[in-house]
């Protein structure tokens, strides 16, 4: 089985569709994100698209109910509330594609599932859908193939290796004929029960009676869990309604009235100050705008008037220097030429009209050359702001002129009030209910093992008819063979398990003579560790990261003996590993992992040399990134984190 492609509309994190493309011809996928940015949701994207509620992602879960789990993964941000996973895979030459879709805010959930096979959809796999993935990869062992890092770190720290051995157990098949024990134990239980009525009758007059109080107990909590969540929400909504119908009354008009009067004085202040502004520039140069012309023609007529003074100036030089020396010097040239100068300038005299001085000149060309502009401009802005003041004022008074009947305002926000205060009870009651439930149900557990432990012991005592003497016997022996066959079966596979385990220990340890080989005794499943010299290891003696090593490895070997051509899915593998054993893992067991090995890293994982150590076996990379504006993930192509630390 080869996973071609992974697409998710509004699942979980992910807003919209997303694509997940699988065609590279390198066996290791490695997808990077942050954490809580959807790393884990794609894990559990795939195992819901196999398993649906038999996965272990939905078992292990603290949901109740299966519609809430899938209610959980609905991304609301499209107000479709319709969420689908996608899962397109190959095995056998074939390929499968599987949906399952379902549609949220819904008090019951129920997903649909739909299956083609070579493009052509599949009635057949789509209504035994579960018996054909139990067949290709019981539930129970898809731990094996499916799991994260924190679940490899739980079960390295559990002194006891329950959890483990459970895992070897689901392998070889023991928890299948641990469950035909458990029913053989049932149907002595039910043959009891025919054999005296008088039993029944005492058997329910206590701890019959008890069971059903407690079942009673737990069935009216998760009722009134129910009823208070839906009281919630139709809680929610009033208040919203309230709260709609205070603001169209002008509730908030009202809550901001003194704030509304003090802008409005404040906006009287400022368009007084802008008046006294817009006078200030009237008093000014501005009146000069409307006869730009006129100053224009006569800085014109002053500069001939300069230059008629510069000439008058002139000729009383040339006169002065003409007496000094008209002794020596006739010529009839020149006095023609003074003559003329003479002329010219008496008849500027007389057409003088401005006679301006320097500084009055000075100042008439400034306005002429920029000045008028700028009191323009200056004069425009503040026009600007004299209107942006009388658009405030304005919409202040409407405001302030809005009717505002203080009495129903007043009723409508005590009504807020008092659905706030009903809704923070029912807060604090469900809350209650809560915390109540686990003990309810402890105490239901109790009863009802009580209950069931007081009817086997009243079988035993009524062992007197025949046929119940034969079922009996059959039974036991059917047990004694069920037992006797468990120890055999552990005792075949075991040993294989163990010499793969032991190899796969090797390839990854750094210590090779730290372990030379690993034994399951073959009725307790204990593990033990042995050196070179056959001595014991006890687990206490190893390190941490060589716990993880030993559970990757366990988890390992279980693969291979499962001869099981699937996909391996890791997540978040490598956050609590040393240097020395992340690089282990990376360059030798994420590449013999499986034919495909999913690899769901942090930025802190996989980066620098350990990228470059498993970039010759990397086919597809992706990158996770999260939208804080949108919350939500979309899923780029590449691997971002490559060369940070």
């Amino acid at each position: 089985m080869i996973i071609r492609k992974l697409v998710l509309h509004n699942f979980g994190i992910y807003a919209g569709t997303n694509e997940l493309a699988f065609d590279g011809n390198k066996n290791v996928v490695l997808i990077g994100g942050m954490n809580g940015r959807g790393k884990t949701t794609i894990l559990e994207a795939v195992l819901l698209a196999l398993y649906g509620r038999n996965s272990f992602a939905y078992t292990e879960s603290k949901f109740q109910s299966y519609s809430r789990y899938l209610d959980s993964y609905v991304n609301k941000a499209d107000g479709t509330c319709v969420c689908y996973v996608i899962l397109d895979f190959e095995m056998d030459g074939s390929d499968y594609t599987v949906k399952r879709s379902w549609k949220g805010n819904k008090r019951t959930i129920n997903d649909n599932i739909e299956v083609w096979q070579d493009g052509k959809p599949n009635e057949f796999l789509t209504e035994n859908w579960v018996m054909f993935m139990e067949n290709l990869l019981p539930s129970g062992l898809s731990n094996f193939f499916f799991f994260d890092g924190e679940k490899i770190a739980e079960l390295a720290a559990d002194s006891t290796d329950e959890k483990l051995k459970d895992s070897i157990k689901s392998l070889l098949g023991i928890e299948v004929l641990e469950s035909l024990d458990r029913n053989l134990a049932k149907l002595l239980r039910k043959s009891g029960k025919e054999k005296d009525k008088v039993f029944k009758e005492e058997v329910s007059f206590e701890l019959k009676k008890a069971k059903e109080h407690a079942e009673h107990q737990l069935r009216d909590l998760d009722d009134k869990i129910l009823r208070l969540e839906d009281g919630l929400v139709i809680a929610e909504k009033k208040i919203e309604q309230a709260r709609i119908e205070y603001t169209s009354k002008g509730g908030d008009i009202f809550e901001k009235k003194e704030e509304y009067y003090k802008k409005r004085s404040e906006l009287a202040v400022k368009q007084s100050q802008q008046k006294e502004q817009l006078l200030d520039a009237a008093a000014s140069e501005l009146p000069f705008v409307l006869v730009r012309g006129l100053l224009e023609d006569m800085r014109s007529s002053v500069e001939k008037e300069r230059e008629s003074r510069e000439n008058s100036v002139a000729l009383k030089k040339i006169q002065e220097l003409y007496f000094s020396y008209k002794e020596n010097n006739k010529s009839d040239e020149l006095v023609d030429f003074i003559q003329y100068m003479t002329d010219i300038t008496n008849k500027s005299d007389k057409d003088m009209i401005y006679n301006l001085s320097d500084a009055s000149w000075l100042q008439l060309v400034q306005l002429c050359e920029g000045g008028l502009d700028k009191r323009m401009v200056d004069t425009n802005h503040l026009f600007e702001v004299r209107d942006e003041i009388q658009r405030e004022i304005e919409s202040t008074d409407s405001l302030l002129s809005v009717e505002i009947d203080e009495e129903k305002i007043g009723k409508i926000y005590k009504k807020i009030i008092k659905l706030e205060h009903d809704k923070s009870k029912k807060e604090v009651e469900l809350d209650e209910c809560r915390k109540e439930r686990p003990h309810l149900n402890n105490a239901q557990i109790k009863a009802t093992t009580e209950f069931n432990r007081y009817v086997e012991g009243m079988l035993k005592k009524l062992e007197t008819s025949d046929d119940y003497d034969r079922i009996v016997k059959y039974s036991h022996l059917a047990t004694s063979v069920l037992s006797e066959y468990k120890v055999k079966l552990q005792e075949k596979k075991i040993g294989k398990l163990a010499d793969a385990m032991t190899q796969c220990y090797k390839q990854l340890a750094n210590k090779k003579r730290l372990i030379a080989r690993i034994e399951m005794d073959p009725v307790s499943l204990d593990l033990k560790y042995l050196n070179d010299k056959e001595e014991e290891i006890p687990k206490e003696r190893l390190s941490a990261g060589e716990k993880q090593l030993m559970v990757v490895s366990l988890l390992w070997a279980l693969a291979i003996c499962s001869s099981r051509k699937l996909p391996v899915i890791i997540d978040t593998p490598l956050s609590r590993l040393d240097s020395r054993h992340r690089m282990a893992l990376i360059k030798t067991y994420f590449p013999n992992a499986s034919d495909q090995t999913i690899v769901l890293s942090t930025d802190s994982e996989i980066y620098g040399k350990y990228y470059s150590a498993l970039k010759k076996n990397v086919g597809n990379e992706y990158t996770l990134d999260y939208n804080d504006e949108t919350r939500s993930t979309t899923i780029q192509t590449g691997y971002r984190w490559e060369d940070e630390q």
